[in-house]
């Protein structure tokens, strides 16, 4: 059997149920609540890369393995050479420089594609940066839109303080040695347009969970460790909209009438949410270019604000109109060997409210439970199963043989520290 068709030995998979009141967390280009169609209806819906930002800029998420996804690197670049006094001229050839080494793709850029690129009477690459004859001011604002890249790039915090590294270099060689700068300088851009700006190793943890695609170089793509699916309503979803007003604060005129109205849309609801995390693929991003001890360590952190980030970091949109943020109330977490699977299908029929039970959340949480024991029989599944319980509502007197009330112990199970 190929190896792609085989189970992966050292999955994390989480299912989990959080409700949201009256929200717009993440807006579609109309400004309304996102949405998708299921088994024949309307869901309310946040997407995947809404919630993978949120957990990226948590305030647990280490700042300093937080990866930069941007188009304006070699704008930054520009701007710090020639703060320093370097000539425009060569603070640009650096900031192209820099991009086609981070990913931009291209050649590998010349003295003469800086100089068109800032004109001199003659036309700029996109002809928005030329100047009108050689002594003409230069636009800087279209200079340095010209110098932002088509596509975003994903640079790690040791790649930035590498090209960091490297501009200091420069400008001291400038400050220091005027008379050999323009042997420098095009020195070190023909070694990292040959070398590149990216590493192989040396991951944060921010690339090492989500990955990295560089098209212009797969050399540097980094494979993610883990997977976040968008989140959907378990029942029907309704979006409504909402008339606000605010009342004329000087009423100059003496009139009856507010200062401002308008609308905005909101929706609310329980969302089932599916992601799996590969420990041992993790473990191999994070172990390149580090010993085995600091590399488990970094694995464990990782794993760590992960768990936190999908219990607590919500997207925030409207976050100052709602004041919507939550936690997970229910989290269903499987570890093991066992394929992938998304128990999105156990809500394929809406959860419906009935007249014996009106609460969505509690009956979101049997069908989920029911079918995850279904599923797991069917397939003959083997999972580690630990269930985090933080609806009340739906707690018995004592926890169950495989729930949890409390995150300390979802923790133990998900680090692996216990049963």
């Amino acid at each position: 059997m190929p190896d792609t068709l085989l189970p992966r030995a050292d999955l994390l998979q989480f299912h989990m149920l959080t409700n949201f009141p009256p929200h717009n967390v993440n807006r579609d280009e109309d400004g309304r609540p996102k949405s998708c169609e299921m088994g024949g209806g309307l869901r309310g819906r946040i997407s995947s890369q809404a919630k993978k930002r949120a957990l990226r800029f948590a305030p647990h998420f280490p700042q300093a393995q937080r990866a930069t996804r941007t188009r304006e690197a070699g704008i930054q670049c520009y701007r710090r050479l020639t703060a320093a006094g370097i000539d425009d001229l060569s603070a640009v050839w650096v900031a192209l420089a820099v991009n086609h080494a981070t990913g931009a793709g291209g050649n590998a850029p010349s003295l003469e594609d800086a100089k068109k690129l800032l004109g001199g009477g003659k036309a700029g690459k996109k002809g928005k940066a030329a100047a009108v004859a050689d002594d003409a001011p230069i636009d800087r604002a279209a200079l340095e839109k010209d110098l932002g890249t088509e596509q975003g790039l994903v640079i790690s915090t040791a790649e930035f303080a590498n090209i960091e590294t490297a501009l200091n270099h420069l400008i001291q060689t400038w400050q220091a040695d005027r008379e050999n700068f323009p042997a420098t300088l095009e020195g070190w851009i023909k070694r990292v347009a040959k070398e590149k700006l990216l590493s192989r190793a040396d991951h944060d943890l921010d690339t090492a969970l989500f990955g990295r695609m560089v098209a212009a170089e797969p050399g540097f793509n980094v494979e993610a460790a883990c997977a976040v699916g968008h989140a959907f309503t378990t029942h029907a979803f309704r979006e409504e909209p909402d008339y606000f007003s605010a009342g004329e604060e000087l009423n100059v005129l003496g009139g009856t009438g507010a200062a401002i109205t308008s609308y905005a849309f909101f929706g609310g609801g329980v969302y089932y949410q599916h992601a799996v995390l590969d420990r041992g693929h993790l473990r191999l991003n994070l172990g390149q270019g580090r010993d085995a001890a600091e590399a488990d360590a970094l694995t464990e952190k990782a794993i760590d604000s992960f768990l936190t980030g999908l219990l607590f970091a919500q997207p925030k949109g409207k976050r100052n109109s709602h004041a919507s943020d939550v936690g997970a109330s229910y989290v269903l977490v499987t570890r093991g060997g066992d394929p992938s699977l998304n128990l999105g299908l156990a809500f394929l029929d809406p959860v419906k409210v009935t007249h014996d039970d009106s609460d969505l959340m509690r009956a979101s949480i049997t069908r989920l439970r029911d079918f995850q024991q279904k599923l797991a029989a069917a397939y003959g599944l083997g999972n580690a199963v630990c269930i985090f319980n933080a609806y009340p509502p739906a707690r018995d007197n004592a926890p169950a043989a495989d729930e949890v009330w409390t995150v300390a112990e979802l923790r133990r199970f998900v680090l692996g520290n216990g049963a």
